[in-house]
């Protein structure tokens, strides 16, 4: 893609009282409903096309809508590619490649003509004149940089966009592209018919029909009769190749049914299949065609919607493509099918309270670059994050280290709440290792996701310091240091910098720790260091592991299976007798 649409800043339009938006090439909005997604949309949609804004518009209508926008990678091959008048518009203004305009609608319901299109001025900027009026040719580059939108709705019937033939529609732009090769293929003979036609029916055709001139006829002795000197023609227009190809729709047949049907005979599954199919082509069109200089902006509300979870993937391939392929795509969702794991960093999370009205939430790529640059752990949060897209659809994140607990606290959540995962908006995010658990905190702090992680012991006595969790010098973990000197040379336990290795000693470093953690000596000291971690929003398994408080169970698929199972037809308690309240304690702490 040559140039994008990078940045739009959004003012007084509906439930968005002020945002600023990055948009990339693919950019999936996530939002529960009503967080103002489609009023996004809509937005992006008037910038480019002004349209008479109602008061229903207006967030509030003493204020005006202002939509401000940056047009990203206007190079100079793009510049050489435009109409001479169109150039010299805009080429004054560039910042480097990029364009900034301006429209802003005073008041509501004001005549389109009021409303105004300015240009940001690199000569002036910062002063009283930073801003200018549309220049001469503006409107008319921005048409060429992007034709007319096309906008589709979630819940409105698909009807409209598969069979009428508009601009704005996609059966029109999939006829817009074919009309071309079949006007060079065919002209002739396509001609040759339509003058035909033209000579049967026009008002001078040279072989007009028998009946339009008998009907002139009769008609004629008539109108004498009121105005002399009146005569009438029957005219049937002919159209032109164009005009034919405005008429373009499409016939549905079912197992091989002969008689065609309308898209408006089928239910909406059915419309919205065959309009996504229809994208599906556009991107195929597209794929072949390379580069070009217009970029049509493709705004989607759901287009999930009716859509069964196979055909969710092809469609989102689909998007991908023509985001590559002269659209810029711009969609809401609410399905993870429609986010892979190289567009998660890219995704805008939406939000909508009585005070911001509706806003984003730092995506994943400015939180890292906010919190993470340059620290050697960054690329490892990346890949932990962007592969588990359910975090953009969640409204707090479980961090966990151990597969025991992924494989296990899915079903002990649900056990104890009644509720799955997804019920709770909650998300339970796989870490590669403990290693990066507070900058992975960080990062999602940064998009305003709470954020609690689950650790075993030797993370918390090791790492707890160093992290920032605890104060330098703890006294609890000096106390459980020097306990574990002295029991150390009894259970032939190696140590190295005061803590467990498996070099040298009876037992690995993770028996050493479930070891440690029994002693009734450090009891005391295990409580006050949990405490202390819970506080920073870190869980600790204070006999070790999670395997330890569910009674040695094995870490394997078999053993996290064969407890699953159990969850399935026994209360806690009975399967934990010791650790039932621990657990629970456990989990009501991670979903409040």
């Amino acid at each position: 893609m040559t140039h994008l649409l990078s940045e739009i800043s959004i003012k007084n339009f509906k439930s968005i009282i002020n945002e600023s938006l990055e948009l990339t090439e693919f950019t999936p909005l996530v939002g529960y409903n009503n967080a103002g997604k489609s009023n996004i949309l809509e937005a992006i949609k008037w910038l480019l096309r002004k349209s008479a804004l109602a008061e229903t518009a207006f967030y509030d209508n003493t204020q005006a809508v202002e939509m401000q926008a940056k047009i990203s990678g206007i190079s100079a091959t793009l510049l050489d590619q435009l109409p001479e008048n169109q150039k010299a518009s805009i080429e004054p203004f560039l910042f480097s490649d990029a364009l900034y305009i301006k429209r802003v609608q005073a008041q509501p319901s004001i005549p389109v003509g009021q409303i105004r299109l300015l240009i940001k001025d690199p000569a002036n900027v910062g002063s009283a004149n930073e801003w200018r009026a549309n220049p001469t040719g503006l409107d008319q580059a921005l048409q060429v940089l992007f034709p007319e939108p096309i906008q589709i709705g979630a819940m409105e019937n698909s009807e409209e966009d598969v069979s009428k033939s508009k601009n704005t529609t996609t059966i029109g732009k999939l006829l817009s592209e074919i009309i071309g090769p079949i006007q060079a293929s065919y002209s002739t003979q396509v001609q040759t018919a339509l003058d035909g036609i033209r000579d049967l029916l026009d008002v001078d055709g040279t072989s007009r029909a028998t009946e339009l001139n008998d009907f002139d006829t009769a008609v004629n002795g008539k109108v004498e009769s009121f105005f002399p000197g009146i005569n009438i023609k029957v005219h049937v227009p002919t159209p032109e190749l164009k005009e034919v190809f405005s008429k373009g729709t499409i016939k549905i047949f079912e197992n091989l049914n002969p008689d065609g049907r309308d898209v408006s005979a089928l239910g909406h599954g059915a419309q919205r299949s065959i309009q996504m199919a229809l994208v599906r082509h556009l991107a195929d069109i597209k794929r072949e065609t390379g580069a070009v200089v217009s970029n049509t902006i493709l705004l989607i509300d759901e287009p999930e919607l009716y859509i069964h979870p196979q055909a969710i993937e092809i469609l989102r391939d689909a998007l991908k493509t023509i985001s590559t392929q002269g659209y810029q795509v711009i969609f809401s969702t609410h399905s993870p099918f429609m986010i892979t794991s190289k567009d998660v960093e890219n995704t805008l999370l939406i939000r909508k309270n009585d005070t911001q009205g509706t806003h984003k939430r730092n995506s994943l790529k400015t939180a890292i670059s906010t919190v993470a640059a340059a620290h050697p752990s960054q690329l490892s949060i990346v890949f932990s994050l962007s592969n588990s897209s359910n975090i953009l659809f969640s409204e707090r994140v479980i961090l966990a280290e151990g597969k025991t607990e992924n494989r296990l606290l899915p079903k002990i959540i649900q056990k104890v709440t009644g509720r799955t995962l997804g019920l709770l908006k909650t998300a339970l995010v796989p870490m590669d290792g403990s290693g990066s658990t507070r900058k992975t905190i960080e990062v999602l702090s940064a998009m305003a996701i709470p954020t609690k992680a689950i650790v075993d012991l030797d993370y918390a006595l090791k790492e707890g310091e160093s992290q920032g969790f605890l104060t330098t010098g703890d006294t609890d973990v000096a106390a459980i240091q020097a306990h574990l000197a002295t029991i150390a040379p009894t259970h032939s336990i190696n140590l190295n910098n005061g803590w467990p290795t498996k070099a040298g000693s009876a037992l690995t470093a993770a028996q050493a720790f479930e070891l440690l953690a029994q002693e009734s000596a450090i009891q005391t000291n295990l409580t006050s260091l949990k405490a202390k971690m819970q506080s920073a929003g870190i869980y600790i398994w204070t006999k070790g592991t999670i395997e330890s408080h569910l009674g040695g169970i094995a870490k394997k698929e078999m053993g996290w299976a064969s407890f699953n199972a159990r969850l399935e037809t026994e209360e806690l308690d009975n399967i934990l007798p010791n650790d039932h309240s621990e657990i629970t304690d456990l989990v009501t702490w991670l979903i409040t």
